[in-house]
């Protein structure tokens, strides 16, 4: 089943990582087959389900949740997906530490990601990556100052606006409707 098709079909409970956001997390992050994946935050498992269809067939993601109704969801959704090969469902909380070592990816979708820098600058591989979603400036720049303070080197901070085409026979212009702002995507690496 292709991923657009399967995103319909699982259960959306808290808010979730658009599509548009994880295609970007793939993308400058350059998660491949065979990486090892930390997921904070799991929320629906929407995320964590995308991540997982990268990294298979050698590769898992494990994603922490420390609500444990949320966590129940994500399992219920990875499950759904049939993805429960590679993809683990943490019930923990990441700011008390992060037991994978070496890790290639490290992705925060939380309130307040700069308590979990210095365990990710820990956790994380040379070269590997550590990628914040929030959703105001000035919760960008206090996880990058404290990024900076952890010796990760920020690379980038953006955001991804959709906006579709109306197409008629009279005219082609933009919708005046769109998936606008969800969040910041900040990149660091250690």
């Amino acid at each position: 089943m292709r991923m657009p098709d399967l995103f319909k079909r699982l259960v959306r409970g808290p808010q979730i990582i658009t599509l548009k956001d994880a295609a970007i997390i793939s993308a400058f992050t350059g998660i491949s087959p065979g990486d090892l994946v930390v997921d904070a935050g799991a929320g629906s498992g929407f995320l964590a389900i995308y991540l997982g269809n990268l990294v298979k067939p050698g590769g898992r993601v494990v994603s922490y949740e420390m609500r444990p109704d949320f966590a129940k969801l994500a399992r219920r959704n990875v499950d759904r997906a049939g993805l429960g090969k590679y993809i683990e469902i943490k019930e923990k909380d990441i700011f008390e530490g992060i037991d994978e070592k070496d890790v290639d990816v490290i992705t925060l979708d939380m309130p307040e990601p700069w308590h979990a820098v210095p365990n990710a600058a820990k956790s994380l591989k040379d070269g590997g990556y550590l990628v914040s979603y929030v959703p105001t400036v000035e919760q960008v720049r206090t996880f990058v100052l404290e990024c900076k303070k952890n010796k990760l080197k920020h690379e980038q901070t953006l955001e991804c606006s959709i906006r579709e085409m109306l197409v008629k026979e009279r005219g082609t212009r933009p919708q005046t409707k769109g998936i606008m702002h969800t969040g910041y995507l900040s990149f660091v690496r250690r």
